[in-house]
């Protein structure tokens, strides 16, 4: 090797490390295999939010799966109806959820609406389950509150666009307590209401259900590995409307710990 080339090599080298180093420092915090190089990165991923259950543990959230149409007068009032086919559904970002008492009215609408749900918690996963093996996945049970941009929703559905800005936004899923399913049981018949300022908005019953919860274990199991951790909110019951800051809500569903929140 002559010596010209050994200049020229050693700041080529130089060169090649700084930009090495300066990778690093733009992605340090996180371990990344990138071509060989295990570097760090400090990506701000959200943290995935946990559930309190009655007896007093904590466990993570996963996924969020939404029905949509599961109660016939809902799908009637929103101008739908029931699929006979199979359920419709639509997901939530996991930092969607929200177990705070207060929850922050979104951005981008002027017609917020109410949808009171009952929630079923996984506390195990499986692929294509029969409907006999779905109840043994279930973790347990909890009040849920949907909050959709109407307005957004309405929109979307005029052009033919998905349902995600209507659906997924920050505190658009509000969930309580958990009650593990050795406590109460597989859920099949319990009244559901949803107080807005002490009054009534919606009251039904959860065997109005058009898919049941073991049904919609077994649908869902067809379309991807379910996982312990994921959310299924199971549809709403009629009555769904309006809501403004200030507004307090209570969603019941007997046998479950109430879902007391407020809208700021």
């Amino acid at each position: 090797m002559n010596k010209l080339t050994m200049s020229l090599m050693l700041p080529l080298s130089m060169t090649a490390w700084k930009v090495v180093e300066g990778f690093y420092s733009l992605v340090n915090g996180h371990l990344k295999s990138i071509r060989g190089f295990v570097i760090s990165m400090n990506w701000n991923s959200p943290l995935h939010p946990e559930f309190l259950t009655t007896d007093g543990r904590r466990f993570t959230v996963n996924r969020v799966f939404c029905i949509a149409k599961n109660y016939e007068e809902h799908a009637k009032e929103m101008g739908g109806e029931i699929d006979r086919k199979s359920p419709f559904h639509f997901q939530k970002s996991f930092d969607a959820v929200t177990f705070e008492p207060r929850i922050r009215y979104p951005t981008h609408t002027d017609d917020l609406h109410h949808e009171v749900e009952l929630v079923v918690v996984l506390g195990k996963g499986g692929r294509n389950l029969r409907l006999e093996d779905a109840e043994a996945v279930i973790f347990g049970y909890a009040v849920g509150l949907d909050f959709t941009r109407r307005d957004r929703q309405t929109e979307a559905k005029e052009e033919g666009r998905p349902w995600e800005i209507a659906k997924n936004f920050d505190d658009s899923g509000a969930m309580g307590i958990v009650t593990p399913q050795p406590e109460i049981g597989l859920m099949r018949d319990a009244v559901i209401t949803l107080e807005v300022n002490s009054e009534i908005r919606q009251s039904g019953n959860i065997k109005q259900m058009a898919y049941n919860v073991t049904e919609l274990i077994a649908f869902l199991s067809t379309l991807q590995e379910l996982k312990a951790g994921d959310l299924i909110f199971t549809g709403t019951p009629s009555g769904v409307g309006q809501i403004t800051r200030g507004d307090r809500l209570v969603g019941k569903i007997n046998g479950l710990t109430d879902l007391e929140i407020s809208l700021v």
